[in-house]
């Protein structure tokens, strides 16, 4: 049923007409005479829905909203509706309608956000009223076929490939445990190396085979190495994923182009045909492919892996064992069965996504976290996390799972038994850090911590608490432990509010150790910072309990105040101090603070002073004679419940009351004035104090105090007799006490307002997390840190314990901080290592090592107090280890041993090669090249059985991996020692992997795992430059003569033996390996190549070695390369196309390619066009084509028929069949350019050059290219591009960071085409309805700068061989657009913090500049019109400040000026600051011009033979011409420096002599002087600068420049005066006549002519009238002179 029609009507303007159709839709919804799959494709159909809402009148809105919420159920229509913008509407329109439809529009929104666990295998059909399920068979609508997944892009395979998989999966669920584990180790070792990671994904089964491996027994014994085997597997499986999708996201690789294995064909060839097959014109087959083809053997292979046969083929083995091999025969005998066609759309539905497929890793995983194995399941789990697993893709029961399961890991390590060994805790501890840096990583990445509280469940909270309160990995990763309180403060308030408790506790603590020591320490004190720590000291007392901080507190105030110290605030800050302890309300904190402070007064006031005669010691008690201390004591300490208490307040105040003898008159003053506040307590207090016998010495405290006070001053005796007053209170106060007389006495506090409130302890001190944070917390403040520590607890120090015995740390909290104390953990591994009695110790210490560095992998970005690589570098871990690598394994258990020595140095080396820059000393790389270089291998005895086997297996994989790490390192090294070590360490290991190969052993069989591991050596190892230069028994031409002819038996075994067009998965590693090793080693071998170009590319041709057995094989040459450009592997083709760069670099390589390119349709360059120009192709590759298109341009064409007969290079040629011309040399690449629409399609790729840095989703949904998006132009306007060429091809995807820019391309575009905005509309409608039309060139997906940078090369060398042909399609203005876009962006950087990112951004764009300028020079050349509209010098002069920075770009612009200005007065007055329509003169010319610049650098300080001065000058030359500039040069006095010009020395210097030459600096300046002497007012500007006149005269003997400028000064009439007044330039002059030259004899007297034609002035000075006559005989002789030769 045709809908298009009745969708459309949806968005008509009529209101009827929308009405109509939308209930059209929906009856036929009700009655299923349509699906939803029917119109879920139809992508106007949700744009119209949602433009439902726009129109005035908007009836039916729930039922609109009930559709598109039925709709959103369907995963293509879900993403659809995600395309067209419904989630902002929805958001937008959600506020505006009736709470009914905000639920239907809220439901709609939530189907929008979730990604189903599997995609739906049935139609939806849609009920008005309800909704209702259909399941369906197979056979689906076709329109479901279209449904685009957020997935990898898909991959079918041939039967040969499922056959692989299907045949490993069985064996995967075999009972047979040594088949599952040869099984997993051809997985692992060759089959994910060869297959695409995705398709384990989309193909499930294996994944689902090696999950359920995880499940096998209890993690101990075979079923422990089968999960071992499993884990390695998908651990391997998570490392292609990583790369495959950095590779998908990779903007340079992104790529539309179908994959070649299609469903409609069988892939059935014969076995005749693929092993046969030849590349010959004439045959039907070669006519029919598409794909080029090359020569193969007849025979087949046997490949020693169990896989083999033909890709493509129907014959196959069972998988067997690695190694095991079959003879060649018995191979081609066996058939595979047909597995029938597959049905794509069943296997789509049940692909796994990556979110699915991390999230089943780690309910998998995740469990063996118990087990002894639990470093690997760290390791895998850290490989498991991909970046794209963020929440809301329906995984949330599912993760919720993962955090029950990892919080009962954290529960299982964190809780066990207290007798377990002391190994096992360790084991425990490690295992919980490192699952507590996994879950809170894990956290990070999938859920932020303000939708914690949400999601999370409430046992993962409580283990979130345990992971705030570790103390000791606190210390060690503050930042995980940040983190992990965000999300507890998310997710439980009271938790967390416990940790700020118990943190607030800790800080009491650590102030009050630090307080003890700053009491103790020598030298001044900050006393205010020391009464700080005190207060916080005794806010933790409740906690610490350490009670002789009391004395020091008491004493730290008296101390002050008999210093008497100037500032107030210290003695005001100690009593607040002394006063809260006075009024504690811990009674143990009160008793032991006054019997300190009591004898603190005994000290003072005692009656053993009095034999000292010290007055002052009475000072000590100065800090208790204040009122507020006195009423503390008196009011609250006499009346204290405690004994201890009220007698030591009664003591104290007896001391001070009867210390007068003790005290100095001062002192008792202060006593008595601070006593008499007091008093109205004392007379009420005392008497309830002291018992009955003591009132005979003391009698009432008010007649005590008088007596006292009257009897110590008679003249206070006399005046308070007067004082009724006083006298009737105290008697009144005495009868009241006698007689209880009702009586209103002064009253004081009931509590003490000096009384602090105690924070609760009891609870923190009872629970046992918290208790045992708190005690870590005291003992690492008691040590002075955790190293302190954990010596003192080692028993090196010899401190004693003074602190409360609760605080004391039992033996399993001291080993957990061992096992986390990275210092001391390394420093036991060490120890262990080097007093291991066996290899198990040694084997355990090195897991230890590497288990310490994978966790501070895991850890990243967060940053641990101690690194790794600094501990180990303070240990001598290097000598330790030496011994186990010197010497030869004897046996299996010491390869074993080795095995584990190698897999932490690869650990440890790639640790250090992603935490730390280069470092200009790296010892440890020094330690190891030298270590190696001195190695001398040493084969191992003994038969080989299946143990020693499967452990060299496993050193081979390590070493391979190893050695990769190094050279990597190498890379990137600033070491000297290490560079110099580099160059023998590659050379020998490169020996070593290609006896590896063994090619030459068995060409015909080859062991996969080897081979690939092997090769991926090589490829590390050839990437270097200079990898074969440094071996000693070898030349490097012959070392790479001999990886030659490895590499390409390879690639014949491989790939040329099945015809070259396998589309089996099957060896594609090897086959990829050995051609990226090909690329490196023709970068390797092309110095040498240039000199010896035949004999070296003879080398690069497949067959040479059997030639004497076939004789066609001498014509192979580069045939097999070919193919490779078009095999299914994108990175194969970009490789074999970057070889082919290589290769053609030389005009023999550009033979070779063409001749073995003969036989296929197009040729060279037409294959190379095609490749180029295939819209759907990567940009990598087709930037590879570009660049050997660039090279072939560079080889001498022909440019006419008669050129081309005696021309040895007869390429490109054409034939037209039609009219039976042929044409050759450039007249057929014209013709090829024309045919291909080359120019056409650069500027579409310009218009749609994307800028962005990666592309984030694999595969893009639906109608991603159905049509023109932002940014994007479908029209190509006129030829106006290559401005947009360079306007892109200087941002590469490192200096462009996930933005478009500022001004669209198309916007651009349109600007400089005069086209309006309706012509680039990417409004839905108009994308729809312009996708049927036609054009002339398929659109553009993706095209990066790298692209064009290759295509702006290309343009380069058409310039220089095809100038007119070329211009005709190129308009430069748009060169200058691209400089001032150029300049902006540099100005934008430059506003900029300073960062070396800026920087780099800033090179790219001058890089820029200077391509742009060099297409501008070949572009204006000899082309006045350009030169005309060129309007470039503003552009420039804007850029100026940043050309100056680089000389090579200034160059390159000093060259486009020159040729800019040459012969053209146009072009100098607009370098002199004006242009076309600017009128210059005196008052025009602007004040600062491009002409000013150029003379500051001509007329700066260079150095000897500048080529930027020599420039500047050439340019200043050209100006001259211009009268505008010539007037600038006067203006600013630009010829007054020719004086200042270093001049040659007396005697003369010959003019070829060095630094006197055309090109020194007085040279450039002669000739510049020329330039000016071409033009009166130009010679009038040189003869007003004062001796320049006379300099030229002497200069003019020996230099050319000179004397033609004085020749020309001569025909001025206004100069000749001048001219011939000067001795020495007549002199000069008259010289000439007599010269040997005829040239210099010619000037001369041309000059002389000049002086006396037409010379008015002669006959009005004598002298003149002397000279003229001395000039007219001169003349007359040399006329004469010359009549007679």
């Amino acid at each position: 049923m045709e809908l298009s029609p009745l969708i459309k009507k949806i968005g008509h303007s009529l209101m009827e007409i929308r009405v109509r159709a939308l209930k059209s839709i929906i009856c036929k919804l009700d009655h299923s005479l349509i699906s939803v799959s029917d119109i879920v494709q139809e992508k106007m159909l949700f744009v119209y829905l949602l433009e439902w809402f726009n129109f005035p009148e908007v009836p039916m809105q729930e039922e609109v909203l009930e559709l598109l919420s039925t709709l959103s159920e369907h995963p293509s229509a879900a993403q659809m509706l995600r395309d067209v913008g419904a989630v902002d509407f929805l958001t937008q329109l959600s506020p505006n309608v009736e709470p009914r439809l905000r639920a239907v529009i809220d439901g709609t929104l939530d189907q929008l956000f979730q990604l189903p666990e599997l995609l739906p295998s049935h139609i939806m059909v849609y009920s008005h009223g309800q909704r209702t399920a259909t399941p369906t068979g197979v056979a689906m609508h076709e329109s479901v076929r279209c449904l685009k997944f957020s997935v990898f892009p898909w991959l079918s395979l041939t039967n040969t490939d499922r056959h692989i998989l299907s045949s490993n999966e069985s064996s995967l669920r075999s009972s047979n445990p040594n088949l599952v584990r040869s099984t997993c180790e051809l997985l692992c070792d060759v089959i994910m190396q060869d297959f695409p990671a995705e398709i384990f994904l989309q193909r499930p089964s294996i994944v689902k085979s090696l999950l359920s491996l995880l499940r096998l027994g209890s993690g101990k014994g075979e079923a422990s190495y089968l999960h071992l085997q499993a884990l390695s597997c998908l651990r391997q499986l998570c490392v292609g994923l990583r790369r495959r999708l950095r590779f998908h996201q990779d903007p340079s690789f992104y790529s539309t182009k179908q994959d070649p294995v299609s469903q409609n064909s069988s892939f059935s060839y014969s076995q005749e045909v693929r092993g046969t097959q030849r590349s010959q014109a004439s045959s039907p087959g070669a006519e029919c492919s598409p794909r080029p083809s090359v020569v193969g053997r007849a025979g087949q292979r046997a490949r020693g892996d169990g896989q083999d046969g033909d890709a493509a083929s129907t014959r196959c083995v069972s998988v067997q064992g690695p190694g095991q091999t079959q003879s060649p025969a018995d191979v081609a005998n066996l058939e595979l069965p047909d597995l029938g066609v597959e049905d794509i759309l069943e296997l789509q539905l049940q692909q796994l996504t990556l979110a699915q497929f991390t999230v089943a890793i780690m309910e998998h995983a995740i469990p063996l976290l118990k087990t002894d194995i639990f470093w690997g399941i760290l390791a895998f789990n850290r490989q498991g996390s991909c970046r794209q697993e963020k929440r809301g893709e329906g995984r949330h029961a599912k993760l919720q799972v993962c955090m029950e399961l990892l919080e009962d890991i954290l529960s299982y390590h964190r809780s066990y038994s207290a007798d377990t060994p002391h190994s096992c805790q360790v084991h425990h501890r490690m295992a919980y850090t490192g699952t507590a840096i996994f879950t809170i990583k894990l956290l990070q990445t999938i859920l932020p911590p303000e939708k914690a509280s949400d999601n999370l469940p409430e046992n993962t909270a409580t283990a979130i608490f345990h992971l705030c309160l570790d103390t000791s990995l606190g210390s060690s990763l503050p930042s995980i432990q940040e983190t992990a309180v965000a999300y507890l403060e998310q997710v439980n308030s009271d938790s967390h509010d416990l940790y700020r408790r118990v943190t607030r506790a800790a800080l009491w603590m650590e102030s009050t150790c630090n307080f003890l020591k700053e009491t103790k320490a020598e030298g001044e004190k900050n006393w205010l910072e020391l009464l700080e720590l005190a207060d916080q000291a005794i806010d933790g007392l409740p906690f610490h309990q350490h009670l002789p901080i009391i004395k020091e507190c008491v004493h730290i105030c008296s101390y002050l105040y008999v210093k008497n110290l100037p500032s107030p605030l210290l003695q005001t800050e100690s009593q607040k101090l002394l006063l809260k302890l006075l009024s504690h309300p811990s009674p143990p904190v009160k008793t032991e603070t006054y019997e300190c402070t009591l004898n603190l007064v005994k000290d003072c006031l005692g009656i053993q002073n009095v034999s000292r005669q010290e007055p002052a010691a009475c000072g000590g008690v100065k800090f208790l004679i204040h009122h507020r201390v006195l009423y503390e004591i008196s009011a609250f300490g006499l009346q204290d419940s405690a004994e201890k208490v009220n007698v030591a307040a009664k003591d104290i105040l007896l001391f001070l009351l009867k210390g007068r003898l003790m005290m100095t008159a001062s002192t008792w003053d202060r006593f008595n004035e601070a006593l008499y506040p007091v008093m109205p307590i004392l007379q009420v207090v005392l008497p309830c104090c002291c018992s009955p016998q003591s009132l005979d010495c003391l009698l009432e405290p008010c007649v005590c105090i008088l007596r006292k006070l009257v009897y110590a001053d008679p003249s206070l005796r006399h005046s308070l007799a007067h004082r009724n007053l006083l006298l009737l209170t105290l008697l009144r106060g005495t009868f009241t006490r006698q007689y209880n007389i009702p009586f209103q006495a002064a009253t004081h506090h009931a509590v003490s307002p000096y009384c602090c409130v105690l924070p609760p302890s009891s609870d923190l001190l009872t629970l046992a997390p918290a208790c045992q944070a708190l005690q870590v917390a005291w003992n690492t403040a008691w040590y002075s840190g955790i190293d302190n520590l954990l010596k003192e607890l080692h028993g090196t120090s010899t401190h004693v314990t003074e602190f409360h015995s609760n605080l004391k740390l039992s033996e399993a909290q001291v080993l957990s901080l061992q096992a986390v104390h990275l210092p001391t953990a390394l420093q036991d591994c060490i120890k262990a290592i080097v007093t291991a009695a066996g290899h198990s110790s040694v084997t355990s210490a090195l897991s230890r090592l590497s288990l310490y560095l994978l966790i501070e992998r895991l850890a990243l970005p967060h940053i641990p107090n101690h690194s790794c690589r600094d501990t180990l570098h303070s240990l001598s871990w290097q000598a330790a280890v030496t011994r186990f690598l010197q010497v030869c394994p004897a046996c299996v258990e010491d390869e074993r041993l080795l095995v584990g020595i190698v897999a932490f140095l690869n650990a440890y080396f790639k640790q250090i090669h992603t935490e730390t820059a280069s470092d200009p000393e790296d010892k440890d790389l020094r330690w190891i090249l030298e270590l190696l270089l001195n190695q001398t291998s040493t084969p191992s005895p003994g038969e080989p059985d299946e143990l020693k086997t499967r452990v060299s297996r496993r050193l081979q994989k390590e070493l391979t991996r190893f050695f990769n790490i190094l050279l990597l390192r190498l890379a990137q090294t600033t070491d000297r020692l290490c560079l110099a070590l580099a160059g023998p360490f590659k050379s020998q290991l490169a020996v070593r992997l290609l006896q590896s190969l063994r090619v030459s052993d068995a060409p015909r069989f080859y062991g996969l795992p080897s081979l690939e591991r092997t090769l991926q050596g090589m490829v590390s190892l050839t990437a270097q430059p200079g990898w074969s230069s440094h071996c000693s028994d070898l030349e490097p031409i012959l070392l790479c003569s001999k990886y030659l002819s490895g590499l390409l038996e390879v690639i014949s075994s491989f790939y040329v033996e099945w015809g070259g067009n396998s589309m089996s998965f099957m060896g594609k590693g090897v086959t990829k390996n050995a051609v990226i090793c090909l690329l490196h080693l023709s970068h390797e071998m092309m110095p040498d190549t240039r000199h010896h170009s035949i004999k070296t590319f003879w080398n690069w041709s497949l067959g040479n070695e059997a030639a004497a057995e076939e004789a066609s094989a001498s014509q192979l040459g580069l045939a097999w390369l070919i193919p490779l450009w078009v095999d299914r592997d994108q990175e194969v083709r970009f490789a074999s196309l970057g070889l082919g760069a290589a290769l053609s670099s030389v005009p023999s390589g550009c033979q070779a390619l063409c001749a073995s390119c003969q036989n296929i349709s197009g040729g060279l360059w037409g294959t190379l066009l095609n490749i180029l120009l295939d819209q759907q192709e990567s940009s990598m590759v087709r930037r590879e084509a570009a660049f050997i298109l660039q090279n072939l341009l560079v080889m001498p064409m022909p440019a006419n028929a008669e050129e081309a007969k005696d021309s040895h290079w007869q390429h490109p040629c054409v034939h037209d069949e039609v009219s039976g011309v042929s044409l050759v040399g450039l007249p057929a690449l014209q013709a090829l350019l024309y045919h291909c629409q080359y120019f056409q399609h650069v500027a579409l790729s310009a218009t749609k050059c994307y800028r962005g840095r990666y592309t984030f989703h694999p595969q893009p949904g639906a109608g991603a290219t159905s049509g023109p998006r932002p940014h994007e132009s479908n029209s190509l306007g006129r030829f106006f591009f290559l401005s947009l060429i360079i306007y892109q091809s200087f941002f590469s995807p490192t200096q462009c960071v996930n933005h478009w820019g500022g001004v669209s391309i198309s916007c651009l575009l349109m600007y400089l085409t005069g086209q309006s905005d309706t012509d680039t509309s990417n409004s839905l409608a108009s994308q729809d309805s312009r996708q049927g039309e036609p054009s002339d060139v398929e659109p553009v997906v993706m095209v990066t700068p790298d692209l064009m940078t290759a295509h702006c090369g290309l343009l380069t060398n058409l310039l220089a061989i095809l100038p007119d042909f070329t211009l005709t399609a190129i308009r430069h203005n748009h060169c200058v657009e691209q400089m001032k876009r150029t300049h902006s962006q540099l100005h934008l950087e430059s506003v900029r913090p300073s960062k070396a990112s800026h920087r780099r951004k800033g090179e790219g764009y001058l890089k820029g500049v200077k391509l742009t300028v060099e297409i501008l020079r070949s572009a204006l050349y000899h082309n006045d019109e350009c030169k005309v509209n060129a309007r470039l010098t503003l552009a420039l002069y804007a850029l100026w400040p940043w050309l100056l920075l680089d000389d090579p770009i200034m160059e390159a612009v000093l060259e486009l000026l020159c040729v800019y200005t040459a012969n053209c007065t146009t072009a100098c007055s607009c370098v002199c600051g004006g242009g076309p329509g600017v009128a210059l003169g005196s008052k025009g010319t602007p004040s600062n011009s491009l002409m000013h610049s150029v003379m500051k650098l001509a007329s700066g300080v260079a150095a000897d033979n500048s080529p930027v001065q020599k420039l500047a000058f050439c340019l200043l030359a050209n100006l001259a011409m211009s009268r505008d500039c010539r007037g600038l040069l006067q203006k600013n006095n630009f010829l007054q420096a020719f004086l200042s010009v270093p001049m040659p020395k007396a005697g003369g210097v010959k003019t070829t002599s060095i630094g006197c030459g055309s090109g020194s600096l007085l040279g450039l300046w002669l000739r510049l002087l020329v330039s000016l002497s071409f033009a009166e007012d130009g010679q009038q500007s040189i003869l007003r600068v004062t001796g320049a006149l006379e300099l030229l005269a002497d200069l003019a003997p020996h230099r050319r420049h000179a004397l033609l400028t004085l020749h020309n000064l001569c025909f001025c009439p206004a100069n000749k005066p001048h001219v011939i007044t000067n001795d020495k330039a007549m002199k000069v002059l008259l010289s000439c006549l007599n010269s040997k030259e005829m040239e210099t004899r010619s000037m001369g007297a041309s000059a002389l002519w000049a002086l006396l034609h037409n010379n008015q002035r002669v006959h009005t000075d004598t002298h003149t009238q002397t000279q003229t006559q001395t000039l007219a005989q001169a003349l007359k002789l040399y006329c004469s002179d010359s009549e007679f030769h």
